[in-house]
This record gives structure tokens, C-alpha cells and sequence, in this order.
């Protein structure tokens, strides 16, 4: 059986950790340069749908001789909140077949519930799922001070995701490629986490997620103490939701708690280093979570 057509990668990447491995996965399903050997008949075109900086709600048509890459960051152990969002936009023509790899990426700790999640998004939007993988990147709290899987997705992740995309094209290939697989996680899925920023259950002493209790800035924001703001526009750029804006009357940055979901994009895209997200859960994600996890893929 030869139904690999062109590879089309859609994905939810504040940090781009998730476009990374998705563009590896389909690089290794492709049989491109520096993946695996892939599709015996590797010549598929490889499309990015990248719904990061999309805020539109414009469909996302999924063609027939498409398989479908998807790519979202975990969020407390769920997919990302507005990656569900994003992704519902995702139609598939009638009539077509749409084959589907999930790929999930969290920072160090646990992905718990996203994978199966995903794989349930995967299939209400009309996607037929026959592989899935969790992948490591650093973890959004991460800083320079304590780092928390620090610089991944890394060569060896790359290697790893690659080496996933050429087992799912042989698969897809296959008789049975269809069939039911297990995915790690459950259902029905996880309580969704307070935010880092939420204070409300300080008293109890303990998070929902198993760390301590967590006290942080709603925002990511530029201390006082720091050196003044060059207003450059980066961190606007960057956001997601368009939470960032730049006020130059006040000749400072904005930050709408409203829209910001945390993603520190705009803390990764400072040139300046300024912009900062400081929360005890770092700590804790440091102390708990430095040891090297490796990915975990089902097919």
C-alpha cells in the first residue's frame, strides 16, 4: 500500500519547540537529508500551516493525499488551551482521507493527559490518527539561572523525531495502519491547572500539578530595576495572542493579563534580556525535573 502524499505540519508554537519536532517528524517521513530512509518513494511536498501568530478564524482545508502532522505544546499537562482553539479551524474536505501523526511537546516534567487529548482533537476535526509522540523542549519557566531542560529539542531529539517520522511512514504503508494503538494518558483528562499567576489556593500549600504552592507576576514584564525599555517591538511581534503592546506616550510595554497565557515567547524574543517571568515553579521544576526524559512515541 502507497498512500503517503504530501505532508502537511500544523502546529502551535509559541517558543517554536513544537514546529521544531513536527518539521523533524515530517522531514523523517519524507526521507529528507539527515532523517531516515523514510517513504520508499520519498518526494512528497512538505506544507507548514504554523497557527501561532493566526488569530484569524478562517478554515484550514486538509486536502485529499494529505497526512497531517500536528504539533502543540502541553500546558500543565493538557494540550495548550489556545491550541485547541487554533486547531478547530481544521476542516477536512469531503470525501478525502486524511492520515494524521499527534505530536505533543512539554518541558521536562510530564505530559500526563495531552497526547490522548490531542489525539481526541485530532479526530473531531476529522483527522484520522494512526501515530503519536511526546517530545521534550525547555520548559517556558526556564531561565539562564535555573534551567529546566535547557536548549531541547537538541540533535538527539531531532535524531529521535526523525527516526518517529520514518517508522510512521513505513506504518502508513502497511496493512492495518488504522488500527486502534495505545497512547499513554487518560480519560477523562486532568482538572486544568490554576495559572502560575493565581493566588487563590495559596493557602493550601500545594499546587493541582504536584508542585508547591505558586505565587508569580500575572505578566511577564520588565523589573523596575532594570535599564530602560528600548521599545523595540520584539516582544509584539512574538505574542500569540496580542496580549504585548507598546505605549508610547508612556514609553513602556503593556502587558493585557486578560490575553497573556504564559507562554513566554516574548521573554524568549527580548534582544535586551529584560523581559522576565519570574515564579517559584521554576524552582521547583529545576530541583524536580533536570533529569534528562527522553521521548516516548506509540504506534
Amino acid at each position: 500500500m502507497d498512500i503517503l502524499n504530501d505532508i502537511t505540519v500544523i502546529c502551535f508554537s509559541p517558543t517554536h519547540t513544537s514546529r521544531t519536532i513536527a518539521e523533524a517528524v515530517a522531514a523523517g517521513m519524507n526521507g529528507t537529508p539527515g532523517g531516515t530512509d523514510g517513504h520508499a518513494g520519498a518526494s512528497q511536498q512538505i506544507r507548514i500551516v504554523d497557527l501561532t501568530l493566526d488569530r484569524s478564524d478562517s478554515p484550514i482545508t486538509v486536502g485529499a493525499g494529505e497526512t497531517v502532522v500536528l504539533g502543540t505544546p502541553v500546558y500543565a499537562g493538557r494540550v495548550a488551551p489556545e491550541a485547541v482553539r487554533r486547531l478547530r479551524r481544521v476542516q477536512v474536505a469531503a470525501g478525502a482521507s486524511a492520515p494524521a501523526v499527534v505530536t505533543v511537546t512539554y518541558g521536562n516534567r510530564d505530559y500526563e493527559d495531552a497526547l490522548v487529548e490531542l489525539y481526541d482533537i485530532a479526530v473531531s476535526i476529522g483527522l484520522s490518527p494512526f501515530a503519536a509522540g511526546a517530545f521534550i523542549g525547555e520548559h517556558s519557566y526556564s531561565t539562564p539561572e535555573m534551567p529546566v531542560a535547557e536548549g531541547r529539542p537538541d540533535t538527539l531529539d531531532l535524531a529521535d523525531a526523525r527516526i518517529f517520522g520514518g517508522e510512521c511512514a513505513r506504518k502508513l504503508d502497511s496493512p492495518g495502519a488504522f488500527a486502534p494503538f495505545h497512547i499513554k494518558g487518560n480519560r477523562p483528562y486532568k482538572e486544568p491547572s490554576r495559572p502560575a499567576s493565581d493566588t487563590s489556593h495559596k493557602a493550601s500549600g500545594a499546587s493541582t500539578d504536584g508542585g508547591p504552592a505558586k505565587t508569580a507576576p500575572a505578566v511577564p514584564s520588565v523589573p523596575m530595576t532594570a535599564d530602560g525599555c528600548p521599545l523595540c517591538g520584539e516582544c509584539v511581534a512574538v505574542c500569540p495572542t496580542g496580549a504585548v503592546s507598546i505605549d508610547l506616550n508612556a514609553r513602556k510595554v503593556l502587558t493585557d493579563p486578560a490575553l497573556c497565557i504564559r507562554c513566554c515567547a516574548c521573554v524568549r524574543a527580548c534582544p535586551a534580556g529584560l523581559r522576565t517571568y519570574t515564579t517559584p515553579f521554576t524552582a521547583f521544576l529545576h530541583e524536580h525535573c533536570s533529569a534528562r526524559r527522553d521521548p516516548e512515541t506509540f504506534l
